[in-house]
């Protein structure tokens, strides 16, 4: 048993590793684009204005906006239509000195508490492998947990939103719209839920043991 859980929790591991290989993909992939894009060697602007820039993920506003080009097939060499759901726009965008702050400050929590739940997390799995696993520590990891993931998503997803809210005021397309649920972290919230849900779970089972200890 503890040999599948500590498995599992491997592949935890490898799975969140796996999620920062795009974000890394395509970090190097601009900064790539910044350096060759310019070959008369003012590749350090390119850069400035590419980390400056906002990246605006925009969605048709009708179903008939969707067809906007073709592609070319590299196998049969023929063109073919493309519908793409969303666009990623790259803009410099003028933000709020509060703002701009504030977004800063809560990036860097954001990754105090991702480190922080790595441990409560790594805790949680050394105390199971000790054998103590129903005890009232465990919930209170739970909570401490799912709270801070729950937390720490809600506050980036109000202020992602709000900045799209921002550039919308200073950029548009015609036909198309800001997609503000492309801001909402479902995956990072629904963690958050399922380890506050994990951990009720084990309070009324501690609490029903308690009570049927003090029955007997």
């Amino acid at each position: 048993m503890k040999k599948r859980l500590n498995i599992l929790c491997l592949m935890v591991f490898v799975v969140v590793g796996i999620s920062f290989i795009p974000v890394v993909y395509g970090i190097a992939i601009g900064f790539s684009a910044g350096f060759s894009a310019d070959a008369s060697g003012n590749s350090l602007n390119n850069i400035d204005r590419m980390v400056a820039g906002e990246q605006i993920v925009l969605t048709p506003s009708y179903l008939s906006d969707l067809a906007s080009g073709t592609i070319r097939n590299e196998v049969t060499g023929k063109e073919t239509a493309i519908w793409p759901e969303h666009i990623i726009v790259d803009q410099a965008i003028s933000y709020p000195a509060w703002y701009e702050w504030t977004n800063n400050i809560c990036r860097l929590l954001t990754i105090v508490a991702l480190l922080v739940i790595v441990v409560l997390f790594l805790k949680l799995i050394v105390r199971v492998n000790r054998g103590q696993v129903f005890e009232w520590n465990n919930v209170r990891l739970l909570r401490w947990l799912g709270s801070i993931e729950l937390v720490a998503s809600i506050v980036m997803t109000t202020l992602q939103i709000y900045g799209a809210s921002i550039a919308n005021e200073q950029f548009a397309v015609k036909g198309f719209a800001p997609d503000y649920f492309s801001y909402i972290s479902t995956m990072e919230l629904s963690v958050g839920l399922v380890a506050l849900i994990v951990a009720e779970i084990f309070a009324v089972g501690l609490k029903m043991k308690e009570e049927q200890e003090l029955t007997i």
